[in-house]
């Protein structure tokens, strides 16, 4: 047996026992707003999600109840020229370089999605989530959005899939008892997710549960948990 189909079976085993009660969330990600799942992901990018995320997306929805869609959030974002303005006033966020990537993973998002069928712009963006491959990540072209990012946004659009963090990195990392890389991280635990007949980014979702929230958070709907 080599050692891969090692990895696999260890893998598939301990997720069988621990996470076998899981099963496919309606409730993942932000519905059909479009706009409010790409702020998640570009905010979530090497940051605390219950305390830094969370808190800006959901103050950001209350007050632009009015942008559902993606057409919507490049409008406001055009109407700052400065690069990093938008941020400041609309998210309590001082980081010009994060706004750069948040733009430019709106305007990938608006190219890409109207290749796609659907009635909604949700509805073709969740044609390319499950369409996309985590290598397609690498024709993105936006510098600060990398694997981990482009699998959560796939993610947050509808996609059984991975993002390969430090949390599941490390947690694979563990399990396999040695020290692997983001795209090993990724391919093991989507091996091992079907093997086991999980779903893979609800699994995803509770290792993240059990390496980045205290137990008091665990279960919270709203988040990639």
């Amino acid at each position: 047996m080599s050692d891969s189909t090692t990895d696999i079976d260890r893998l598939a085993a301990v997720l069988s026992q621990r996470f076998g009660h899981v099963a496919v969330r309606g409730d993942y990600g932000w519905g059909g707003n479009t706009a409010l799942c790409v702020l998640d992901c570009v905010l979530s990018l090497n940051r605390r999600y219950d305390g830094f995320t969370l808190p800006r997306v959901i103050a950001f929805a209350a007050a632009h109840r009015d942008i559902t869609e993606l057409a919507h959030l490049r409008s406001l974002l055009a109407a700052y020229p400065e690069v990093g303005q938008f941020g400041r006033e609309h998210l309590n966020y001082n980081h010009a370089q994060r706004e750069q990537t948040l733009r430019g993973v709106v305007d990938y998002l608006l190219a890409v999605g109207p290749r796609f069928a659907g009635a909604t712009e949700r509805e073709r963006l969740t044609a390319w989530a499950l369409a996309a491959k985590p290598a397609d990540s690498a024709g993105v072209g936006v510098k600060g959005f990398g694997l981990a990012g482009f699998q959560y946004l796939r993610m947050l659009l509808g996609a059984q899939t991975t993002k390969p963090d430090v949390h599941i990195i490390r947690y694979v990392s563990q399990i396999v008892e040695r020290p692997i890389g983001a795209w090993d991280a990724l391919l093991l635990l989507e091996q091992a997710a079907a093997k086991a007949g999980l779903p893979l980014r609800e699994v995803d979702g509770e290792i993240w549960q059990l390496a980045a929230r205290p137990p008091e958070l665990r279960g919270n709907p709203t988040g990639p948990g």
